[in-house]
């Protein structure tokens, strides 16, 4: 069988398409399952999906010509979709869509909200979409029992759907980390922009430990812009003096090595809990913890509930799992303790290689999808 995968955002940015690249979902939902897939002839493509001068019509025709499956994230192109499944159907070959996150129960401060609320468009044809779809792939088990549902109501539909977990190749983190700084200690965030409400709740607790002491600071990477900047309201000028709003990578590729550089002495995790961020995956653990850097995250499903039989995060042994009102305690244990951090870092990186790597299980997921 020969699959080909589509690893660029459909909505990706400028940039990212003139660069021929991917984010962090291309790369987890895209990049790494095709790397792992047995027996089968397999194929990735990102801006080169289409040929110059093609139409429509010629390029699904070619694609379902050359290829028995066809494996996308998803999207909501009404025109772009009904050609896609018109030739899936012609050539009689299979399209798999997977989705990342729960847009069904999309929060107000999600910048998607506007075009994926109840009532808009974008929203019933990404419904659509997922209905006409072979096989629809997702990230987690609450994500799955949502979507099925969803299909089950909406559509009447029992739509086969496979839970193909985010998890970690070692591989791509293999970058030394940047020595820690000697006198500051560093709270680090790295993050899209849609989690501004995990950063309205958490931000309030990072102020009050800045106020208390003076030699910590605090780094956010990626999640807040300008637009933002009132989240800081509850900051003392002293601690917006020790904050900093740094820049992510355009691209996934130059992340992990981006992260690498960064000198946090802790990670956060912030979610609010609510039905979507209980769909969402533990990859800021994942990616801490390949640097050693301990995680103080909330308890919230992504983070305490063990999935597919593997423990996420052990309060206590590798990160500190947290209620809205323990925060600034939690903080407070490892700014204060050195030893802690380093402890705490070294059992998460050793849980996560051992642990949360592709496996035999997650082979046999993939080609669960394909049967």
């Amino acid at each position: 069988m020969k699959i080909l995968f589509y690893r660029n955002d459909w909505n990706a940015n400028v940039n990212r398409r003139m660069e021929d690249g991917y984010g962090g979902v291309g790369y987890y939902r895209i990049i790494n399952p095709s790397k792992f897939i047995k027996g089968h002839e397999v194929e990735v493509v990102g801006t080169g999906l289409g040929k110059k001068g093609e139409s429509q019509e010629q390029k699904w025709s070619r694609i379902f010509k050359e290829n028995d499956v066809f494996w996308t994230t998803y999207f909501y192109d009404a025109e772009e979709a009904s050609c896609m499944f018109y030739h899936r159907d012609k050539y009689k070959k299979k399209v798999v869509v997977d989705l990342d996150d729960d847009y069904l129960s999309i929060l107000p401060s999600h910048p998607l909200y506007d075009v994926m609320k109840e009532t808009k468009k974008n929203r019933a044809i990404t419904s659509t979409i997922l209905s006409f779809a072979d096989v629809i792939t997702v990230s987690t088990e609450p994500l799955k029992q949502m979507l099925h549902a969803h299909m089950k109501k909406v559509h009447g539909l029992d739509k086969k759907i496979v839970v193909v977990p985010n998890m970690n190749d070692k591989r791509d983190w293999n970058y030394k980390a940047t020595a820690k700084n000697k006198d500051k200690v560093v709270i680090g965030y790295s993050g899209s922009n849609s989690h501004q409400d995990d950063l309205a709740m958490l931000l309030p607790h990072i102020a009050k430990i800045m106020d208390k002491y003076p030699h910590v600071y605090f780094e956010s990477m990626g999640a807040i812009g300008n637009k933002d900047l009132a989240l800081f309201s509850c900051f003392s000028d002293d601690a917006k003096r020790r904050s900093d709003l740094l820049p992510s990578t355009w691209t996934f590729r130059e992340y992990p090595k981006h992260l690498a550089g960064m000198k946090w002495d802790i990670g956060v995790a912030p979610l609010v809990d609510s039905a979507f961020t209980r769909s969402k995956s533990h990859i800021k653990f994942m990616e801490y913890s390949m640097y050693k850097i301990p995680t103080v995250a909330s308890r919230v499903y992504p983070y305490y509930v063990p999935c597919f039989g593997k423990e996420v995060i052990t309060n206590d042994k590798t990160g500190l799992l947290v209620s809205p009102d323990e925060w600034e305690s939690a903080l407070e244990e490892l700014i204060l303790n050195a030893d802690k951090r380093r402890e705490l870092g070294e059992a998460a990186y050793k849980h996560v290689t051992e642990n949360w790597q592709y496996d035999d299980e997650f082979n046999d997921r993939l080609n669960s999808v394909l049967s």
